[in-house]
């Protein structure tokens, strides 16, 4: 069996970004590799394998956590290394990996290349993407591969509601960060032009001090317009389970993120939501339809002539292409050979 240092932002089975986190490490696991994980910070969990804080939840300074990092690196046997979405802790490691050729990969959805990227990226047996607009640095380069993205299927079974306890069409439910890249004044803009019965129910919260606090300030600020009086909640941040019981309650979901995929979008898809989404996240997603271009206009009346999809075709294209089970397979047939 495998042995597979699996290093993660965070391990907290209640946050409200990666809870997710866990669940991929067990379909690791479940794929038949002794996992162990590492996270600079490591909350509430319930996984039965070795977890490592770098100790981010006790105050540790930056020195003291790398050094916890060298220590694990050099006393917790492995025989691969998977890195998500953190590529520092590829670069802290590089002296010790590749001397010793052991196989190191990086899932990483972003378009930018820190420096971390690239001193860790010399040493990365393959660089993992959602879609093929990350990591745009790397096209051409045979080691990066695109394999949509994962979640965890099972956890997101949700029972379907009775249509009595479902909020109508045009209460429209948006659930990411509030960051300019998720582009949130697209759906306002939509929605001041659409009938005053249409509503917005958001949940999600601002999570970079140095970018995302203005853009809040500039969100709140377009829902003070008159013709969105009344009609949007910005409801803040909510454990990653709590959406379990949110998602069923609601039929429509809107998410203008382009050119990529949002993993809150999957999981109202798998729960039952007919997606509004920009057409390059539809095409990443495989789902058949969007609005023909970006603009509030050309987004308001997709809405209003929107026609709900069915649950089970909305659960079906999640499940064959998006499953982290079928992730995980994805990328074993690069990591169980080491190539």
């Amino acid at each position: 069996m495998l042995r597979l240092l699996f290093i993660t932002p965070k391990i907290n089975e209640r946050d409200d970004d990666f809870a997710f986190t866990s669940l991929w490490a067990r379909a690791f696991s479940r794929a038949g590799f002794a996992v162990t994980a590492v996270a600079p910070e490591v909350r509430e969990h319930s996984l039965s394998f070795p977890v490592f804080s770098l100790g981010r939840e006790k105050g540790w300074p930056a020195w003291r956590s790398f050094l916890e990092f060298q220590k694990i690196i050099l006393t917790v046997p492995h025989d691969r290394v998977f890195v998500h979405m953190n590529p520092r802790w590829l670069a802290a490691g590089a002296w010790y990996w590749a001397p010793r050729r052991i196989p190191t990969y990086l899932w990483f959805t972003h378009y930018t290349r820190p420096l971390s990227l690239k001193i860790g990226d010399k040493i990365a047996k393959r660089l993992f993407a959602a879609t093929k607009e990350c990591l745009p640095q790397y096209e051409g380069d045979q080691r990066k591969v695109v394999t949509g993205h994962g979640i965890d299927t099972e956890f997101w079974e949700t029972p379907e509601l009775p249509e009595s306890e479902r909020e109508p069409a045009t209460h429209l439910l948006a659930v990411h960060r509030i960051s300019r890249s998720k582009r949130l004044e697209i759906v306002l803009r939509a929605l001041a032009l659409l009938p005053p019965e249409y509503t917005l129910t958001h949940y999600g919260r601002p999570q970079d001090p140095r970018a995302d606090l203005k853009y809040e300030r500039e969100i709140r600020e377009l829902t003070e317009l008159p013709e969105l009086s009344g009609r949007v909640r910005l409801m803040g941040s909510v454990p990653m389970p709590e959406l379990r019981k949110i998602y069923p309650r609601y039929r429509v979901m809107v998410n203008m993120v382009p050119q990529t995929i949002d993993k809150t979008v999957l999981e109202g898809m798998y729960s039952g939501l007919t997606p509004v989404i920009n057409r390059g996240q539809a095409d990443a997603i495989g789902y058949p339809d969007a609005p023909a271009n970006d603009s509030p206009e050309t987004v308001a009346t997709y809405i209003r002539n929107l026609v709900l999809k069915p649950r089970e075709e909305l659960k079906k294209i999640v499940k064959e292409r998006h499953g982290v089970d079928g992730l995980v397979r994805k990328m074993s047939k690069y990591i169980v050979p080491g190539i």
